[in-house]
């Protein structure tokens, strides 16, 4: 895909993110997304056949985001704890803000449950592979010892998924902030204790 092309797609999904958060997904049209996107209906019905491919490959684009973001939080520099926090944060804080900040973001999350529900399951597998690979690397130098607490894999599963319950019932960021905060020293000194124990 050329700069130009992708330059367009991301204007695209930027206005279509603005808009379905705004209006919510039923009340939003391709007219309103190629005029917020600065093109004509037809150049954007040349890109998407519809709003349900838009608001696909706005889900497809916003887990890939949040990876990638997961993915270059995590810095060696500091403490697990630190880290597992940078992590969370870098890949949850922006859906919870943008679907705090809707009156439609439980909509948004409805409309097409298959297809949310799907890519959900893919964001939740690549950051536990995420938290896996960093676990791995700080077993190998004895930083932790995760074996005792379901080996590296389990653990980094169990952190994504409480971490996704935080987001789902936390009443607003601050408090959201506070139990991820919480949630991440607990696990690092669980696993800075089983690392003391296999000493």
């Amino acid at each position: 895909m050329s700069n130009s092309s992708e330059s367009s797609n991301r204007r695209i999904l930027d206005a279509a993110k603005t808009l379905f958060a705004q209006y919510g997904f039923q009340r939003t049209g391709m007219t309103d997304i190629a005029k917020a996107a600065g093109m004509s209906r037809p150049a954007l019905y040349l890109r998407f056949d519809g709003k349900q491919a838009v608001f696909r490959a706005l889900a497809e684009s916003i887990k890939d985001d949040a990876l990638a973001a997961a993915t270059a939080a995590w810095d060696d520099a500091r403490g697990l704890a630190d880290n597992l926090l940078a992590v969370i944060l870098a890949k949850d804080l922006p859906l919870f803000r943008l679907l705090r900040a809707s009156p439609h973001g439980a909509d948004l999350m409805a409309v097409d449950a298959e297809l949310t529900a799907a890519i959900a399951t893919e964001l939740d597998v690549g950051f536990a592979a995420i938290l896996t690979g960093r676990l791995v690397a700080l077993e190998a130098t004895g930083t932790v010892a995760l074996s005792e607490l379901g080996g590296a894999a389990t653990f980094a599963r169990t952190l994504a998924m409480a971490a996704a319950g935080l987001k789902d019932h936390a009443a607003n960021e601050p408090a959201y902030i506070e139990a991820v905060t919480w949630l991440c020293r607990v696990a690092a000194r669980a696993a800075a204790i089983s690392a003391a124990g296999c000493r």
